[in-house]
Formats: structure tokens, sequence, C-alpha cells
């Protein structure tokens, strides 16, 4: 969805977001696409790879940022609100992911289960100076009056990742799953 921003963009803030993209996306390599590196660890750790499979077990508060993006991404205005998004999930997800990529390791996991968070663990220390920088300076250089959208995207993905991890840690200390169960 951050994509959505590329068109709406001009300049230095555009070919930030597109180098970032464009590693999202592998580079042009497919196999390094980070959707199907997510697909093999999915794979790796048993269970389904295929694209929205577990859509319906997980709870709406796990899908809430993804529909922030959507908003954000889909209507022109809220621009600032995207790039906030990103720079949220960029400047946030390095050190999870090395912690998640050292958890699968110790739990004997190898290489291809670990090489979507390793990959995110480089890669997004990378694009956190590339979206703060150069996407969201750049875009507050040539339109300061989208700051405080920036700020909100930011702030919104913030808060829902919290909510995430309320929901999830809430449901570790009650023993039970975080997922939605079946009807029946």
């Amino acid at each position: 969805m951050h994509t959505l921003g590329i068109p709406r963009l001009a300049g230095a803030p555009k070919a930030a977001l597109v180098e970032v993209q464009s590693d999202e996306y592998g580079g042009g390599r497919p196999e390094r696409m980070h959707s199907a590196l997510f697909a093999t660890t999915m794979r790796e750790l048993g269970l389904s790879g295929d694209y929205a499979h577990y859509i319906d077990a997980v709870p709406a508060v796990t899908l809430a940022s993804l529909n922030a993006l959507s908003l954000f991404g889909l209507h022109r205005g809220r621009l600032g609100a995207l790039v906030g998004h990103l720079c949220a999930v960029e400047t946030t997800s390095a050190l999870p992911s090395k912690k998640y990529a050292a958890g699968l390791r110790r739990l004997g996991f190898g290489k291809a289960a670990t090489l979507f968070f390793d990959e995110h663990v480089e890669a997004d220390s990378v694009h956190e100076q590339i979206v703060c920088r150069d996407l969201a300076g750049g875009l507050v250089a040539a339109r300061p009056a989208v700051a405080d959208d920036i700020l909100l995207g930011a702030a919104a993905c913030l808060a829902f990742d919290d909510l995430v991890g309320d929901h999830v840690t809430r449901c570790w200390e009650e023993n039970r799953t975080s997922l939605r169960l079946p009807p029946g």
C-alpha cells in the first residue's frame, strides 16, 4: 500500500520511496521479494505460505494498522499520513526482526526460516534513514503543511501496534490463543 504514494510524490521524496519499495519487491529478483521470503518462513515453520491464508483467524486489532494504511493510500489527501506510517514501520522493525530471527535459530530453524527477518534487520536499518530523511524530510521541505499529517500516520501506526501488543500479551497471560476461534 505504501507504493500508492509513488505517483503522488516528486523529486527526491519520490526517489526515496521508489528505492525502499524496490527493495521490498526484491530489486527485480522475484525470489528476493519480501512477500516470497515471508512465505518461505511460514512454510519452514509448518504453516501455509499462501497469501491471506490465515486472514479469517486474525482478530480485527491485527488488521487495524493495515486498514489505516489502506485509508491513507486510497485518499490522495492523506499522502503525509501514508509517509508517516511507513516511517513508523521502517524505524521500528529492525530490532524485533533481529529478535525473531534469533528466536527461530534458538528453536533450531535454519536460514530458510530466518531469511525474511535477517533481511529486515539489515534492510530496515538503511530504510529508516531513507524514509525519515529523504522521504519525510524532503516532503516536509517541499510542503511544510504536510508535517502534521506525517506525524498522524506515524502515531496511528504505533498506536495500532500497541493495541496488537496489548492483545497478544493479555492472551499470553490468560493462557489462550490470540487468534479468532472458528465458529461453533
